[in-house]
């Protein structure tokens, strides 16, 4: 895989109270930065799910042990983001590096 062709993902869960909470300030930062972040949907889709655990230890480091959502993984740095309540600026620091 290229670097160009590497992305920005965001695993949530359809009924996530949080992942809902964090929609907002994540659809505000793609329109004003015209970055992309792929929604991927892991409580329902299996496909989804499997490639959240492929990255599993990335994402559980950054969640404090536990593989849950809401997450972001950034395939070009290896980087994960997790928890409910994310600063835009992180998320600015992580999806741009």
């Amino acid at each position: 895989m290229t670097n160009e062709q590497k992305r920005l993902i965001w695993f949530y869960g359809k009924e996530c109270p949080h992942c809902r909470a964090l929609m907002p300030m994540v659809e505000k930062y793609q329109q004003e930065s015209n970055v992309k972040i792929e929604h991927l949907e892991v409580w329902h889709n299996e496909e989804n799910a499997k490639l959240m655990r492929s990255h599993g230890d990335k994402i559980s480091e950054a969640c404090g042990g536990e593989l849950g959502v809401p997450a972001f993984y950034n395939e070009k740095t290896g980087k994960a983001l997790c928890g409910a309540r994310i600063p835009l600026e992180k998320l600015k620091q992580w999806a741009e590096e």
